[in-house]
């Protein structure tokens, strides 16, 4: 390969691959940007499974519902880059809105049932509408192998994976287990708009999730649910929701199921975290 590769658009990405990668297997990565440690390891993990890697950074404006969280987003495209740059089998892929949503767009929409009322589908209505429009396209004009997301997103990634199965898409969904510093914070670009003070603070999170892992067996939904609620109240954070349901349907808690994950979302004042535990 020759040098690190950019593109702005598809038409000239897709010319590269062909010229380059023709019959070869494509990783695809796609990130919003602000890259971070996570963001890494999705990557290298696709690097070893396939012979060239997609990395696009595209602020999706389809996904957001709020306006000043679309305007605040942290954008950080010289650092993205940077970071690349080091990958020989990587390129990247800075779309403008127009080349991700053409005037002949290829989606065609996909109903999404419970997914997109429960949790993060009740307070961010449409967010998953876009989610899959937008991850649809960016498989369907990158012509992936494989595509690589990480748990963190655990609604996020079954919502795509139903979007997969209902499209003509032939892309293996690839889950990858989230990143976290060393005091257990979920790795998040939004940890970006977090002072040092707020990164403390937001430990309360994965506390709360690893209560949950450990006494729901014991205390059960209900009261584990109540007591980890109390927990959570004692630090600084607000609480938006707690819950354990299944991690492919977003159904109820089954006692007996080994598929269940909690899921927590918060504002650390004006910042949105989300998390999540595998409690199987």
């Amino acid at each position: 390969m020759a040098g690190f590769q950019t593109f702005h658009d598809f038409i000239g990405l897709q010319s590269f691959l062909k010229e380059k990668f023709h019959k070869q297997t494509i990783g695809l990565v796609p990130t919003m940007g602000a890259l971070h440690i996570g963001h890494i390891s999705l990557i290298e993990r696709a690097l070893e499974e396939n012979d060239i890697v997609v990395v696009t950074i595209f602020v999706n404006p389809k996904q957001f519902n709020n306006p000043n969280d679309l305007k605040n987003y942290p954008r950080v495209p010289e650092k993205d880059l940077a970071l690349l740059k080091v990958f020989d089998r990587v390129v990247v892929c800075m779309p403008s809105v127009d080349a991700v949503y053409p005037s002949n767009d290829p989606y065609k929409k996909v109903e999404l049932g419970l997914l997109d009322k429960v949790l993060e589908g009740e307070f961010r209505p449409g967010h998953f509408n876009g989610v899959a429009h937008v991850v649809h396209n960016l498989m369907y004009f990158s012509r992936p192998s494989k595509a690589y997301f990480g748990l963190k997103d655990i609604q996020q990634l079954s919502v795509i994976n139903h979007m997969v199965k209902s499209s003509s898409l032939t892309v293996d969904v690839v889950a990858c287990d989230t990143v976290r510093d060393k005091n257990g914070l979920a790795l998040s670009s939004r940890n970006l708009l977090l002072n040092k003070a707020q990164h403390h603070e937001a430990l309360i999170i994965h506390t709360t999730l690893t209560f949950v892992k450990s006494n729901i067996k014991s205390l059960g939904l209900q009261e584990t649910l109540r007591q980890a609620k109390e927990l959570f109240n004692k630090g600084t954070l607000n609480l938006e929701y707690i819950d354990v349901v299944d991690r492919e349907t977003f159904g109820p808690y089954k006692i007996d199921s080994t598929n269940n994950v909690c899921c927590i979302s918060a504002f650390c004042e004006n910042v949105r975290l989300i998390d999540n535990i595998l409690l199987g």
